[in-house]
């Protein structure tokens, strides 16, 4: 059976996060286990970015961090939230201006549950044309019901309150 999904057990046992899960395929992307047959395009001590198996634009990238964090829900206002995904959004950018510098639309997000296909946080660097073009529709925003989310959205919802003195 192809491993595909980060599921396991009831949704209250995911909330939490752990360093690696030994039931995620993007968990074994990020600690390059024997069975992964992912290319990595970039890797630190805190993400490691691949090619989509599945692009759905010219190019299609995705982003992890190395912590399994299931959703975008999963994330919270503080620095070290903040920073981790502000970190992925620099590694796509990075990676699409050196391998589709001609492109002239890129759009960086998540999808969100129920329309996330694998439980562990990715974020989706695409450097536009979609290919084909009705693949733009898995990365609209579905206002309430979720859908795609745009990272500079995720990253205003979580960044942390600053206090104010006086």
């Amino acid at each position: 059976m192809k491993k595909s999904f980060c599921f396991r057990g009831s949704a209250a046992k995911r909330i939490g996060r752990t360093p690696m899960a030994d039931w995620c395929v993007f968990c074994d992307i990020a600690r390059r286990a024997p069975a992964s047959t992912a290319v990595l395009l970039y890797s630190d001590d805190k993400v490691v970015a691949f090619q989509d198996i599945n692009p759905s634009a010219f190019r299609h990238y995705l982003v992890i961090p190395i912590e399994h964090i299931p959703t975008v829900k999963n994330l919270q206002r503080t620095n070290e939230d903040h920073q981790l995904v502000s970190h992925m959004v620099k590694v796509g950018k990075d990676l699409l201006s050196r391998d589709a510098p001609k492109s002239e639309e890129h759009r960086f997000g998540f999808h969100q549950p129920p329309f996330n296909s694998i439980d562990h946080l990715h974020l989706h660097c695409l450097a536009l044309p979609f290919i084909p073009s009705w693949r733009q529709v898995k990365y609209t925003p579905l206002g309430p019901l979720g859908g795609f989310i745009d990272a500079e959205k995720v990253l205003e919802k979580i960044k942390p309150e600053t206090e104010v003195y006086s």
